[in-house]
């Protein structure tokens, strides 16, 4: 009985995870709250190509002529006015419909928990409190996995992948195998500005503000914010002059808009360090060795990378797509609490040689998603050189 009232306990806090996980992390991050998120139609198999509208233009710019009234005989029941004016205007054709077939693919990964044995936990001291520690482990790790997931497809997606350097070296699917030799610049962002405006990037603006100039989103790290913000002269004067010098100052990386530009954190944005020609992802974690089992830490490869990757964000680069749960499909039954969405369900399943009284069980999430591309003409991201903090130390007076 006590192990019936434990594993209970295991399965109300997975149920408060099915509930209130995906909503709580999805204002954790940038990624998880601004990319648009539609659910994968049912029917469509896993994968399926979509049409993409390129900009289509007349030959030539569409030229306007005097309106003039009509010249005919006058009489009304027979004139056509053949001869021109309102009822004849001769038009532009636009040629053709340029368009670019795309292709979108289900992926899915899954993810269990270490076996937790029910035994084990009866003898133990507040079992409550392990079931909410093991709960916000999981939670965790649903955060980390989708956090990591929508950051890469949105780079992936990015059609300008730049590199730092006096060439401004500039790829499409990968980044060019060059060494960054600048950090992010204003002089970086403002060609980045040209050229969305060149493409239309301001109809899917961030946001607008009074005189109707477009206002970019852009996404990474905090301090490389900070950087920009300290190196722009106009800014400095106006921490002695301006009104809003309270938020200029405030923590780094605040949202104030500067030149065009809201800036936005997320916990970890990708680092590189450049190794025989080619960029190595450093991951944040990496493990150590707990009292029992492993515990994970940020690693000295990833605080001290050389590199790090800044976006401009524009939703309409990039739409998540979400398979809807099942209940059943032709009489078939699914197991009702299923998701794909990275909710964390208690499984125990009997086994005659491994479990036999079913004390033993574990967690289990599914993930799955499909990156629909649809705008990578309006995605940015810049391989840039990152700074360490500089410690300003001094000795005593």
């Amino acid at each position: 009985m006590a192990c019936a009232n434990i594993e209970n306990l295991f399965i109300k806090h997975a149920g408060l995870i099915r509930n209130d996980v995906s909503k709580q992390i999805e204002f954790t991050d940038f990624y998880l709250k601004e990319l648009g998120k539609e659910p994968w139609k049912d029917g469509q198999g896993e994968q399926y190509q979509y049409p993409i509208y390129e900009r289509s233009l007349p030959t030539s710019p569409v030229t306007f002529s005097a309106w003039a009234s009509s010249v005919g005989d006058g009489d009304l029941a027979t004139d056509d006015g053949a001869a021109g004016g309102p009822c004849s205007t001769p038009g532009q054709n636009i040629d053709s419909f340029g368009i670019t077939l795309r292709n979108v693919s289900l992926k899915k990964a899954a993810l269990n928990s270490p076996d937790i044995c029910l035994e084990d936990l009866r003898f133990d001291w507040e079992i409550e409190d392990q079931v909410k520690n093991v709960t916000r482990v999981l939670s965790e790790n649903s955060r980390w996995v989708w956090t990591n997931a929508y950051q890469d497809e949105y780079i992936a997606a990015c059609g300008h992948k730049m590199i730092a350097n006096p060439a401004l070296a500039e790829g499409a699917v990968t980044f060019p195998a060059a060494a960054a030799t600048s950090v992010l610049t204003w002089g970086i962002l403002e060609s980045i500005y040209e050229q969305l405006s060149y493409l239309g990037g301001h109809l899917d603006a961030f946001q607008m503000v009074d005189d109707m100039t477009p206002v970019y989103a852009l996404v990474g790290d905090r301090f490389v914010f900070e950087d920009l913000k300290r190196a722009d002269d106009n800014t400095r004067s106006d921490f002695h002059y301006s009104s809003q010098a309270d938020k200029m100052l405030g923590a780094p990386g605040l949202n104030g808009v500067y030149r065009g530009f809201r800036n936005f954190t997320v916990q970890f944005p990708p680092r590189y360090d450049f190794v025989a020609g080619a960029y190595v992802r450093r991951l944040p974690y990496e493990s150590f060795s707990a009292t029992r089992g492993k515990g994970w830490e940020v690693s000295a490869e990833y605080k001290n990378a050389e590199y790090t990757v800044t976006t401009v964000f524009l939703k309409s680069v990039l739409t998540i797509l979400v398979p809807k749960p099942r209940g059943a499909i032709a009489g078939m039954t699914y197991n009702p609490q299923t998701s794909w969405t990275g909710d964390f369900r208690w499984v125990n399943i009997p086994d005659r040689e491994c479990n036999v009284d079913g004390n033993i069980g574990f967690f289990r999430a599914l993930y799955a998603y499909g990156a629909k591309v649809e705008r990578p003409d309006l995605g940015f991201a810049v391989m840039h050189l990152r700074c360490d903090r500089n410690l300003d130390l001094r000795a005593c007076s």
